[in-house]
């Protein structure tokens, strides 16, 4: 378990603080968990599971599969949802695409600034 969710925060490029704050938790709570010395918890399992959009079965090694029919409809939804930004995003040359990464991880470092995270 500690792998799965370090190999979703890494590729996804985040750190621990930022997972950590996106499912209302401590760094350090990641960190033990991360490295299996405090157990996960039920609570925690499913927002991790909700987060990366992956099965708990997959989170707990039980699974490699990824998704379940559940996440994939959650997913289907969201990128039907998105799908303009997307278009939008792909119109950019790559230097664009950059600058929107880095200004959309500014934005989100500020709103877990502004909640106290």
């Amino acid at each position: 378990m500690q792998n799965r969710i370090r190999e979703l925060r890494e590729e996804r490029g985040i750190n621990q603080d930022t997972l950590a704050g996106f499912v209302g938790v401590s760094q350090q709570k990641i960190s033990r968990v991360e490295r299996n010395t405090e157990n996960l918890g039920i609570d925690l399992l499913i927002e991790i599971s909700d987060y990366f959009h992956v099965t708990t079965d997959y989170l707990l090694c039980l699974s490699e599969e990824r998704c379940g029919s559940a996440q994939r409809a959650k997913l289907q939804d969201k990128m039907e949802e998105y799908q303009e930004l997307v278009d939008v995003y792909e119109s950019l040359s790559e230097a664009n695409r950059h600058l929107v990464l880095k200004l959309m991880q500014a934005m989100v470092s500020a709103e877990l600034e502004d909640d106290g995270i």
